[in-house]
C-alpha cells in the first residue's frame, strides 16, 4: 500500500501542473484575442477619422464663408449674438464613429489619452456589469470594455448631458484598458509621475457628436469600502453624476476631489462646466479605486493648459495606509 502513495502523488501533481498549463494556456490566448479586438477598433477609428479629415479640408472655404458671415451677424446686433453662441445644432453623427454604431448599438464614443495605450471605444448599456467581461463584440472576454456609467447620459446636446461622465476600465497588467492610467498616479511616497502630468495634462474623449478635449483637475488613489476608514465614510464619487440633487451636490464633489488630488493643477473650475471621471482598479490594497478627473474645455476656450502654475499637493488626503494594512 505505501508503495502505491508516490504513485498516487505523482498523478495529482501532474493534473495540477496539466491543469495549470491549461489556464495559462487559456489566459494568454484570451488576453490576445482582447488585444486583436483593440487594436483593429484603433485601426478603424483611426482610418474613419483620416476621413473626417479629408471631407473637412475639402469645405474649408465655405466653413471659413459661414463663419466671417456669423461674425458680421455678431458685430450687427447683440440679441443675434446670443442665439449663434447658445443654440445647437442638429445632432450629427461623427463620421470617426459611424462605423463602430452600425456594430455594435451600444457604442457611446472614444477616449484617448496622450502619453498612454489608452486609445478606446466607449460602450454604453443599462447596466455596470455585461461590459466587465465582454468585449465590444460581445463575446466573454476577461478584460472587458471600457463602459460609460449606466446612469449617465453621453449623447445629447451638451446641456442635457451629466454634468460628470464616470467611465470605468479594468487596470490591465498588459497595459490595455485603463492599465496605463497609472501614469498618472502620484503619492505622498511617491512624486515621480508628476512629470508624466506635466507632460500629459489634458485627454480627449468624443461621444457619436461631438469631440472634446479636458484638462486634468484631479488624481487620486481612493477607498471604495467603509471597513478601510477608520470613520466608517467613503466618498461614493460614482454617485456623483448629476449635482442638482441635495445629496451629490457640485460643491460637494468638487470639496472631495480637491481635498484628495496629489496634484493641484491651476485649472480652473466653476458650476456649469462639464466632468469626465476616469475610474480604475488601483493596485494598494483590495479593492480601491484610481481616478483621474477632467474638466471639458469650454465654447472658445483655448485647450491650452498652463502647466507651470502646477505643484504636488503636500495636504492630500491620501487612504490612511496604516490603518488598511494594519487590518
Amino acid at each position: 500500500m505505501n508503495g502505491k502513495k508516490p504513485g498516487i502523488v505523482l498523478i495529482i501533481a501532474s493534473v495540477i501542473f496539466v491543469g495549470a498549463v491549461g489556464f495559462l494556456v487559456y489566459y494568454f490566448g484570451m488576453m490576445k484575442r482582447a488585444d486583436d479586438v483593440n487594436s483593429g477598433l484603433a485601426q478603424m477609428h483611426t482610418s474613419s477619422a483620416a476621413e473626417t479629415v479629408v471631407i473637412t479640408q475639402a469645405t474649408t472655404t465655405e466653413t471659413t464663408t459661414e463663419a466671417t458671415t456669423t461674425e458680421t451677424t455678431t458685430e450687427a446686433t447683440t440679441t443675434e449674438t446670443t442665439i449663434v453662441t447658445t443654440e445647437e445644432g442638429p445632432l450629427v453623427l461623427l463620421d470617426s464613429m459611424a462605423p463602430f454604431v452600425q456594430k455594435n448599438a451600444d457604442t457611446a464614443g472614444w477616449i484617448k489619452v496622450g502619453g498612454t495605450t489608452i486609445d478606446n471605444v466607449i460602450v454604453h448599456t443599462d447596466n455596470n456589469d455585461y461590459y466587465l467581461n465582454h468585449d465590444y463584440y460581445g463575446n466573454y472576454s476577461q478584460p472587458g470594455t471600457i463602459f460609460a456609467d449606466f446612469r449617465c447620459v453621453v449623447n445629447d446636446f451638451s446641456a442635457n448631458q451629466s454634468d460628470n461622465i464616470v467611465l470605468y476600465g479594468h487596470n490591465q497588467a498588459n497595459g490595455s484598458m485603463f492599465g496605463t492610467l497609472q501614469r498618472y498616479k502620484v503619492t505622498k511616497q511617491n512624486t515621480s509621475r508628476f512629470d508624466f502630468y506635466l507632460e500629459h495634462p489634458t485627454f480627449e474623449f468624443s461621444n457619436l457628436y461631438h469631440e472634446y478635449t479636458y484638462k486634468i483637475i484631479a488624481a487620486f488613489v481612493l477607498e471604495v469600502e467603509p471597513r478601510q476608514t477608520r470613520t466608517g465614510e467613503v466618498f461614493d464619487y460614482q454617485n456623483y453624476i448629476r449635482f442638482g440633487s441635495k445629496s451629490y451636490t457640485y460643491d460637494e464633489w468638487m470639496e472631495n476631489i480637491m481635498a484628495r488630488t496629489e496634484i493641484i493643477t491651476g485649472v480652473d473650475v466653476e458650476k456649469g462646466d462639464k466632468f469626465l471621471t476616469l475610474s480604475t482598479c488601483s493596485n494598494e490594497f483590495e479593492p480601491s479605486r484610481f481616478l483621474v478627473i477632467g474638466r471639458r474645455v469650454r465654447e472658445g476656450e483655448d485647450p491650452y493648459v498652463d502647466t507651470s502654475l502646477a505643484r504636488l499637493n503636500p495636504d492630500a488626503v491620501e487612504p490612511d495606509w496604516n490603518y488598511i494594512y494594519g487590518r
